[in-house]
């Protein structure tokens, strides 16, 4: 309904010769509506009348894969020794040590569980 609106208004501007004063006002919308789709029409391919997405194309506050890749094989690394500690601090630790700035203890925190690293407390004398 809302995609045939915007095609019709503008087409009724482009090929009709149409005011669009006339045209934003006998629809009920606004002069930034029409000017918005006018501009898409001209500067996009076939499909300028649909919505696009309002989500973000990036996400800033994401750890980047060489960072992440960095706290995972510590940890790892940190795992393969007898009596090392794992937790948050040992790998903050091992990454001063290579002279890493960290990020902060939550991240590496989330890090090592969406890597499937967390293991549950168990009370044998090797790691599980």
């Amino acid at each position: 309904m809302e995609e045939e609106l915007r095609k019709q208004a503008i087409l009724r501007h482009v090929i009709g010769g149409e005011v669009p004063k006339a045209i934003y006002t006998e629809i009920s919308r606004s002069k930034k509506w029409f000017f918005k789709w006018l501009k898409r029409y001209k500067t996009e391919g076939k499909d300028w009348y649909k919505d696009r997405s309002k989500a973000p194309l990036t996400q800033p506050n994401e750890t980047k894969g060489e960072e992440k890749e960095r706290i995972v094989s510590t940890r790892k690394r940190l795992e393969s020794q007898r009596y090392a500690q794992v937790g948050v601090s040992a790998i903050k630790w091992e990454l001063t040590k290579l002279g890493v700035n960290f990020p902060s203890d939550r991240t590496i925190t989330r890090i090592i569980k969406q890597e499937g690293l967390v293991k549950k407390n168990c009370i044998c004398a090797q790691r599980c």
